[in-house]
């Protein structure tokens, strides 16, 4: 039987980058094995992988994605910037992802290693769901279809909570602003009270019976395009400050 060839990293990249189709907020800072963008304000380093079936004597359901040792990701161990690294699967034009943090801490270990998947969690994942399973030993990772990418990047960190306070926001990057990001710039919202939509659309929610993550994700689904400079943390600095306000009046 002819062995499949699977696309390599750069062929991937392109494929990622095309998906964007023209989305303001995305633009690509530098581009090798190794690829480095910008989504909304915030800096990411992505690599790619296929996902493939773990190899005899396993069944089919065992698919992994394995994760070189390369000179280029020492630059990443040595940054703040989260690192994803995105499985594809060429099968089912599926990413899956796994947790940001315990990837970037294997990084340059050792020759390969070994993330993985299950075959029937691709096979049933659907466009417009992203979905978020476990392995048996704990481990985290998330399927969604590939035109579902701006999606995930938009909700990265109600799936990786801890990727939301290690963010690099793009002006701290360029050392435009070394104090940190300035708040009056185009594309940002200092406070909910400042934007009478936002805030009437934070207002019709029963707090006491909404998690704040669903009011936050909303804000970000609605207005998100609008005040792109915003990641989901800002915009749960600000829900949050104003329902604590709200709570003592």
């Amino acid at each position: 039987m002819k062995t499949r060839v699977y696309p390599k990293s750069k062929s991937l990249i392109e494929l990622f980058i095309k998906t964007f189709d023209n989305y303001p907020g995305f633009e690509v800072i530098e581009k090798g094995t190794i690829c480095l963008f910008k989504f909304d304000g915030d800096l990411f380093y992505v690599y790619f992988k296929c996902v493939t079936h773990e190899g005899t004597p396993y069944p089919l359901e065992h698919q992994r994605a394995q994760l070189p040792q390369r000179p280029e990701f020492d630059e990443v161990i040595n940054s703040d910037i989260p690192f994803l690294f995105l499985g594809y699967d060429v099968t089912n034009d599926v990413y899956v992802c796994w947790e940001p943090e315990k990837v970037k801490s294997r990084l340059n270990k050792k020759s390969y290693v070994s993330f993985y998947s299950r075959l029937s969690a691709q096979e049933n994942v659907i466009e417009g769901k992203i979905k978020e399973e476990l392995l048996t030993n704990g481990d985290k990772f998330i399927l969604f279809k590939r035109t579902d990418i701006i999606s995930f990047i938009k909700m990265i960190n109600v799936h990786f909570p801890e990727l939301a306070t290690n963010k690099i926001s793009v002006h701290n990057y360029d050392n435009e602003n070394q104090t940190g990001i300035n708040q009056d710039i185009q594309g940002r919202l200092k406070s909910i009270e400042d934007d009478i939509s936002v805030k009437l659309l934070v207002d019709s929610y029963e707090v006491e019976n909404t998690p704040r993550l669903a009011i936050i994700g909303e804000c970000m689904t609605q207005y998100g395009d609008y005040y792109h400079q915003m990641s989901f943390a800002d915009w749960g600095r600000i829900v949050r400050s104003y329902l604590e306000t709200k709570s003592i009046e």
